[in-house]
């Protein structure tokens, strides 16, 4: 019964993994659940043992992988509110110049007179072609650092949640390892442990 009470916590910790190594974790869970099932009349007090050793290490596993992986989410996140508040001042300059245009055409449609509605927009449209190109110009060069930035956090995200991925399995892959090898009889042994990355941030980006 402790055995399956242990189990269960495993699986429960294991629900909060991210859905790119979830299977591989659920798959040598229910391995080790199968082989314990098949010794536990036999040798059930080592079962006890081995378990109460490496599910441990499992679960702190689990829990440094999801607080780095976090991080990662977190460093991205910041890092894009990082880039919107450094062009809020360029929005709300487009903002500001696309609203006074509207205005003047706005100014235009109210005229009685057909005379003073043609050369109101005749004027209008004149000075509103400068500010337009001024406003196509400041938006295509912001368009693209922005986007830009943004393709850097995307790319800086995924290598994070990749490099915890990959330092995850490898460490629990170790452990589970180690776990079948004491249900089957084997000594205790505790493999090297990696520590979660720290997201790195590329040459010249500044989050």
């Amino acid at each position: 019964m402790w055995i399956l009470s242990v189990l269960i916590v495993a699986i429960a910790s294991n629900g909060a993994l991210s859905m790119n190594i979830a299977p591989l974790v659920e798959r040598n869970l229910a391995n080790t659940i199968l082989k314990s099932s098949r010794s536990m009349e036999s040798n059930s007090p080592r079962n006890v043992q081995c378990f109460s050793v490496y599910l441990p290490q499992i679960n702190e596993a689990t829990n440094k992988y999801e607080a780095a992986y976090t991080q990662c989410l977190d460093t991205a996140s910041n890092a894009t509110k990082a880039v919107e508040d450094e062009v809020a001042g360029d929005r709300a300059t487009v903002t500001q110049q696309a609203g006074g245009i509207c205005a003047l055409y706005q100014a235009c449609s109210q005229k009685e007179s057909s005379l003073d509605f043609f050369e109101c927009y005749n004027e209008s449209a004149g000075s509103a072609v400068t500010t337009s190109y001024d406003i196509q110009t400041l938006s295509k060069n912001r368009w693209q650092y922005v986007n830009s930035r943004y393709q850097v956090i995307a790319y800086q995200q995924q290598n994070c949640t990749d490099t915890c991925a990959d330092a995850y399995v490898k460490e629990t892959t170790a452990l589970y390892a180690a776990l079948d090898a004491c249900l089957a009889g084997g000594g205790f042994v505790t493999p090297s442990t990696t520590s979660a990355p720290e997201p790195s941030r590329p040459a010249g980006i500044h989050y």
